[in-house]
């Protein structure tokens, strides 16, 4: 008994020590437990935004030249969180002397996503290994029972980077399935703080006056609101997300906690910030406009029976009179099966909506999933699907419209190329540089030139080492950028760079792992970028030219 005894003590010491050393980690300066002076305390925080009162436990690790805080909150306002946010702080982290960007408030920081920001920022050249990260060289997890296709899609959508970084005053931010939110040195590649959520994080962080801002949500359905919804006609209980969907807001430079909003059916498109307001749409099919100091509901429209929204982002068109109107892509489970809807941002009032010609029928989430771009100049949105599906060959094409922006008219439709349904995310998120849209397929796993007022294809160019359904989840999802006449995508384990004015594949770069529907975010000199196996990459921008 008494060996017993001594063996639990030693037991429950290493346990002890394993959980310091796991809370310390980051401190490595610290050569044992020792070195590390530790407090705890419970205290009541409130929100400088929106005044609300948190309860919260903050536990500090101090070493003689590091500290980490790490803060547990467990209620906003009256309400506890259904999951505690915790977010851990590392204060000597923080960038010195930043390279200052200005607000990130739109998906992929411009309307038209060529995430390009010509700011005096270096070369540099870093890897940061997230939570829950795999080999780059290994497989997905249940591969053997998923399959490839199927394993790869699983883990990008509920543990790995779906979507691209942000960048703003020396930070880069990383949202990450696994239910986090990562803000990381630009410079260095340390780790500043990271956050917990109560659901997926699929959206690109916004980043305004000190502020970042997610949404949250998965890509599931309930058996209630997906299939069985369906099959009694129930159609307005059709919801994406089966749990937690909603926003938060940290503050951009500490993590700390400032408010959260949760909302029915996932919230996985990033949202707007315009006129201090944050405007999404939801897997509920209802339209959000949040006070973005508050997180109070200003208006809230229904975008109509049937109807939701997966990843489609909200963007924005500035009309002749001066009102700006909000333009997001919805999938509907009945007739027409997708549209674009366009709503005055001040009270969610519909402008128009647009459908496709009957001779094209989008299929599954298409329409949903997309994020729209938008011409300001030439008064246009750039939307890409999938339509007309032949359920005796299993094949359909991918699809890319143009809309006027002002009116909704569509102006053209192309057919881009013909295959089997990709899994998950559906088309390619367009962006539109000097008269073309480039674009890629999951369908055909190719990279495209259009014409941005024709609609005609000025090239095509196969993403090489990665096949097309059914083989693989086929590539092409994540908007490229087009710099100079360069044009940089990331797809499969690799960073391609294309001539834009020809589509000849000029280099490859290898990182391993897959990338998801990101896309390169460019600072300066350097290239950021995330992908599925929960790894964020800068690289110098000469290595990809």
């Amino acid at each position: 008994m008494k060996k017993k005894f001594t063996f639990l003590i030693i037991a429950l010491i290493a346990a002890a020590a394993a959980a310091a050393v796991y809370y310390v980690g980051f401190i490595k300066s610290a050569a044992s437990a020792r070195e590390i002076n530790v407090t705890r305390k419970k205290v009541v925080l409130t929100s400088h935004l929106s005044g609300v009162a948190m309860k919260a436990k903050i536990v500090t690790y101090k070493s003689d030249n590091k500290t980490l805080y790490k803060t547990t909150y467990y209620t906003y306002g009256k309400n506890p969180l259904p999951m505690w946010t915790e977010v851990k702080y590392l204060p000597e982290n923080r960038p010195v002397n930043p390279a200052a960007s200005g607000n990130w408030t739109v998906f992929n920081k411009f309307r038209d996503h060529n995430s390009i920001l010509n700011l005096n920022f270096p070369a540099v050249s870093w890897k940061y290994k997230q939570y829950d990260a795999i080999s780059l060289k290994g497989l997905f997890p249940s591969v053997d029972v998923l399959g490839k296709t199927r394993g790869a899609v699983m883990f990008t959508q509920f543990v790995g980077d779906s979507v691209g970084v942000s960048y703003y005053n020396g930070i880069v931010y990383i949202p990450s399935n696994n239910d986090m939110l990562y803000a990381v040195n630009a410079k260095t590649g340390k780790l500043i703080w990271r956050a917990t959520t109560a659901g997926s994080v699929m959206s690109v962080p916004l980043t305004v006056n000190g502020v970042v801002y997610i949404t949250i949500g998965n890509a599931a359905f309930s058996g209630a609101n997906g299939p069985f919804a369906i099959l009694t006609h129930n159609l307005k209980n059709i919801r994406r997300g089966d749990g937690y969907g909603g926003v938060y807001a940290f503050s951009a430079y500490s993590g700390k906690l400032l408010w959260v909003r949760f909302t029915a059916g996932e919230v996985m498109p990033t949202a707007l910030y315009i006129d201090n307001m944050l405007i999404f749409a939801n897997g509920s099919g209802h339209i959000y406009a949040l006070n973005a100091k508050s997180g109070k509901i200003i208006w809230k429209k229904y975008a109509g029976v049937s109807s939701f929204t997966s990843m489609s982002s909200t963007n924005y068109y500035t009309m002749p009179n001066k009102k700006v109107i909000g333009i997001i892509g919805f999938t509907l489970v009945k007739q027409p099966f997708g549209k674009i809807v366009a709503f005055n941002i001040k009270n969610g009032k519909t402008a128009w909506q647009a459908v496709l010609p009957k001779k094209y029928k989008p299929f599954n989430t298409g329409m949903g999933d997309v994020s729209p771009a938008v011409d300001q100049k030439h008064n246009l949105v750039i939307q890409d699907t999938i339509v007309n599906f032949n359920r005796k060959t299993r094949m359909l094409n991918s699809a890319i419209v143009a809309i006027k922006a002002s009116t909704g008219k569509v102006k053209w439709v192309d057919l881009l190329g013909k295959g089997y349904v990709p899994p998950a995310f559906k088309g390619g998120v367009p962006v539109i540089h000097d008269g073309r849209i480039y674009v890629g397929s999951p369908v055909t796993s190719k990279i495209y030139a259009i014409n941005e007022f024709t609609g005609k294809v000025l090239w095509s160019s196969k993403i090489p080492t990665v096949s097309v359904p059914p083989k693989t989840a086929g590539g092409g999802r994540g908007n490229p950028v087009i710099y100079g006449n360069k044009l940089i995508l990331a797809a499969g384990a690799y960073i391609f760079t294309y001539n834009a004015n020809t589509g000849k594949l000029l280099k490859r770069y290898y990182t391993g792992g897959r990338f998801g529907l990101v896309n390169p975010v460019i600072v300066g000199k350097t290239v950021f970028v995330s992908n599925s196996y929960n790894y964020t990459f800068a690289i110098p921008l000469k290595k990809l030219l």
